[in-house]
């Protein structure tokens, strides 16, 4: 791995991205919680605290970062302009973003919005929809996202 490489930073910027897509579906999906909290053993909950504060920093600058590129891409995924793309990349990005800003602000804005059963359930779908289209799409464009 090598991040002073463009091609190396989006990829993993992207593979990043979609790992964390499924674990917050995850999340969601049983009721908001981070999953570390439920396996986390008693001793090392501010530990397990960190770590995803850390992920959560990552995941913000991640998103950033793809939608740098998205942008200096002339707004392209995939070498073209796709409604269908666009949503699921918004999806990623949006949030990622909102993760990162967790972390700084200690509030989830997007689970302050609304913290119903099925807006979890509907968002952990489209997180899953979301990042299954764009890891098809990625496969079959060389492993490159823009």
């Amino acid at each position: 791995m090598n991040l002073n490489n463009t091609h190396d930073r989006e990829r993993y910027g992207f593979l990043w991205s979609e790992v964390r897509l499924v674990v917050a579906a995850v999340a969601l999906l049983i009721g908001g919680v981070p999953p570390i909290y439920l396996v986390a053993p008693p001793g090392l909950f501010g530990i397990a605290r960190l770590g995803l504060l850390v992920c959560w920093v990552i995941s913000g600058i991640a998103a950033i970062y793809l939608l740098y590129r998205w942008h200096v891409a002339n707004h392209t995924l995939f070498g073209r302009k796709n409604t269908k793309d666009m949503i699921a990349f918004l999806v990623m990005t949006i949030s990622g973003v909102n993760l990162g800003l967790t972390a700084l602000l200690s509030k989830n804005i997007g689970m302050s919005i609304d913290h119903s059963r099925l807006v979890f359930t509907l968002t952990a779908i489209a997180y899953i929809a979301a990042g299954y289209h764009l890891y098809t799409r990625w496969k079959a464009h060389g492993e490159k996202l823009f």
